[in-house]
This record gives C-alpha cells, structure tokens and sequence, in this order.
C-alpha cells in the first residue's frame, strides 16, 4: 500500500486534468486488471481544469510571497488594502474531542481515552470555503487572505468546489499578513487558464453471490501532491480490490470506482450517481475510503507530527445493526480514535467525496480523516499514518462481509433518531 501511494505522489501535483491525475487513472486501471476485476473501465467526467502559471502580490514597494485561490478570476489589480483590495483572516476551526463525543457522535472508539483531552484543528475556517463571498458581495476588486494556520504557510487551496469567482485572490502566510494592514498600497495580480476537460470515473467489477450490489470507492485527484488527499484512499480501494479478487465467494456483487474530480464539488461521484441512477436502489451498502492521517501540530511556524492517528470520522447510515457492525469491525481491528458519526452530521450530507450517495438514498459508512494540512502543499507521504492502513483495510473487509444475506431493503431501515 505504501508503495502505491509512493508512486502516486512521484507524479508530482494531483489537480483534476493535470498529468498526475491522468497518470493516476491509468494507475488503478492497470491495478484493476490485475488483481483480475471485470468490465474494467473509464467513465468520462466533464470538469474545469485550473491552473495558475504566475502570481505575486506587491504591498509598499514589497513583494511578499502568495498562492492565488482556486477558480478565481485571473487579472490585476492596484488600491488600496481594506478598501479597493480586501484584507480578511482565515483562522482553522478547533474543537475538543469531547465536544464531537457528547454532541455529535452516535459512538466513539477511543480505547487510549485520548478524546477526554484532545483538540482537533480543522482544514477549514468559519465559512468553510465562502471565504471571498463577503468580500465579492461588498464590492471589491481582489481579495488578499491571511492564512492563519498553527504552522507558517500560504499554499491553501480553497475554495475548491469549481465555482469560478469573479475577482482575483490570493493568500498569505500568517507571517506575512502580520505585516501588512489597512491602507497600504498594494498591487495583486494573477495569471491562469481554465478550461473545460473530461476526466474519468475508474470502474472495476466483481461478481458476488446476490444479484444487489457494495460500491466501494475513493477520488484519485488532490489539490498538491497529496499523499493524505488522496493517494491513502487510492491504496485503501486498491487493498480492497486486491482482496476480494481472491476470495471465492463475496456476499453481493460489487463495484469499485475512483472518481474524479474531487477538488471541484465532488464531480466525479455526482456523475457516476447520475449514470447508474437505475443501480441506486439496488446498492446494499457503498464504503468510501479516504484519508489515513497523523496527527499534526504547528511549533515555530513549522508543522510537525506525531506517531499518532489523527481522528477519524465514520459517517453512517442511521440503521442500528449498521452501526453495531462498524462498531464491532473497529473495536477488533484495533481502529482507535474514531467517531461514528449520522451522514447529516455537519450538513446535508457527509463532508466526504462519496457524501452524495446519501443523498441518493444509498446506504453507507464513509471514512476520512480531516488533518488540519490537508489542502496544504505539506501533505506529502511522511503525514501518512501507515499503522492505520492494514486496521482500516480489514475493517472494511469485516464490514462488507457482514452484508451477507442482507439486502438494500434491509439497510435502508432507519432506526436512529
């Protein structure tokens, strides 16, 4: 597993349409056809391809060091900050552990009792990736965004759902932004291209022992290198992949699918949803797989981690066997520091690239970790938790097996308030 993800990050960055990403589709496909799944193919994903080519933001006569926002508008500008330019702070949210555990969580596997201390930093501010609509809605031309991060950096890529903005913006490490304040002159400008490309859905199948049907899944695309984001679920759908090839018998047939475009609003699953619209209702159960993480922390401006996982959020569906079954396959895998959590737990739908099966009705447990670096250009293969990736591979398994003899109809009982 690891060395698939080495491989993966070698390509270099991960956006939708860039090379890497190509090279990634081709990657699984081969995987998929050699660990012996059938009907191996790729499903075409129309998105926009962005990609910034030369940027700078000049404030008093000095050139500070930046990284334009995602699918904002390339152009230049010159005022002054506060004013024609606006100056505005992203701080990452923290929460307690306790917190998610007596509020939000329908379970909680902490066996270390880590969670009675431990504050997670999250990969988002406030206003989660709106974070140029209040400028953009006042009226102004370019957008200067101070990164404040436990660690010094301006590579953060947000937005990313696709939306093209109509000015140009930039971001700045908290180093910088100390330096700079209302009223300075300042000139910002950017360059990129976007343009409208297809990308493809990497799909390989197996035939099970009911005529209903498990979909497993992850994104092959990342907004840097990304090791966490996603080269990890990459290596978690292929481990599964790899295992169920060789088993004789699977309780149900199944499909794996590695979707793109991930980093524009999760177009990828979207589009496989709205392909096999008439599988939906056939679907026992669909398991994404997503982000084995370290625990991180900032000491100096830099960031550093720790041996530790970082925590994990289980999203599934509100059925009580269900998540008697996760529970079970975590707790004897020795998968620690894991909220279950209602797919509906943060909104409409799980914050993950599969979130939109739930709101095709499908039944799921989805995995992922939210380390604080996730869309930082730091999230390179040393921040991968490699002692989580066989305990969430065999969770999994556990998991998916327990699907025996059940059927969609089953699963879509709810039974959780």
């Amino acid at each position: 597993m690891t060395a698939w993800i080495e491989t993966i990050c070698a390509q270099g960055v991960r956006r939708p349409g860039y090379d890497a990403d190509r090279f990634s589709e081709s990657f699984i496909a081969e995987r998929f056809t050699e660990f012996g799944l059938e009907e191996v193919h790729l499903e075409p994903v129309a998105l926009p391809r962005w990609e910034p080519t030369e940027w700078s933001l000049t404030v008093d006569g000095t050139t500070h060091d930046c990284f334009p926002l995602p699918h904002t508008q390339a152009g230049t500008v010159e005022g002054v900050l506060g004013e024609e330019i606006a100056l505005e702070t992203v701080t990452l949210n923290s929460w307690p552990q306790s917190f998610v555990r007596e509020r939000i969580a329908l379970r909680t596997i902490d066996p270390d009792g880590d969670f009675d201390t431990l504050h997670q930093t999250l990969p988002f501010g406030r206003r989660l990736q709106a974070v140029m609509e209040p400028s953009i809605e006042a009226g102004k031309k370019a957008f200067v965004g101070i990164f404040d991060a436990p660690w010094d950096s301006c590579d953060y890529y947000v937005p990313y759902d696709g939306e093209l903005r109509p000015i140009p913006g930039v971001w700045v490490s908290k180093s910088t932004g100390a330096k700079l304040h209302e009223g300075q002159r300042a000139t910002l400008s950017v360059k990129s291209t976007r343009e409208d490309v297809t990308c493809h859905n990497v799909v390989g199948t197996l035939p099970g022992d009911s005529d209903e049907f498990v979909i497993v899944g992850s994104h092959h695309d990342g907004p840097w290198v990304s090791a966490v984001e996603d080269a990890s679920g990459i290596a978690l759908v292929l481990a599964q992949a790899k295992y169920w090839a060789s088993q004789t018998h699977r309780p149900h047939n199944m499909i794996f699918v590695v979707q793109a475009g991930h980093m524009v609003h999760g177009v990828g699953c979207r589009a496989f949803i709205d392909a096999h619209r008439e599988l939906m209702d056939h679907v026992v159960l669909e398991v994404h797989l997503e982000h084995t993480a370290k625990e991180s922390y900032g000491e100096n401006g830099e960031l550093r981690t720790k041996d530790a996982p970082e925590t994990a959020w289980w999203f599934v569906s509100r059925n009580d066997e269900l998540i008697d079954a996760v529970e079970h396959a975590l707790r004897t895998e020795g998968v620690r520091r894991s909220f279950i959590l209602p797919p509906d737990a943060f909104g409409e739908w799980p914050t993950t690239d599969g979130g939109f099966y739930h709101t095709a009705g499908v039944p799921l447990v989805n995995f992922l970790a939210a380390p604080m670096y996730l869309f930082d250009s730091q999230d390179t293969v040393d921040k991968i938790h490699v002692a989580s990736l066989e305990p969430v591979s065999n969770a999994a398994i556990r998991i998916i097996g327990w699907t025996a003899g059940r059927s969609a109809a089953d699963l879509r009982t709810l039974s959780v308030p």
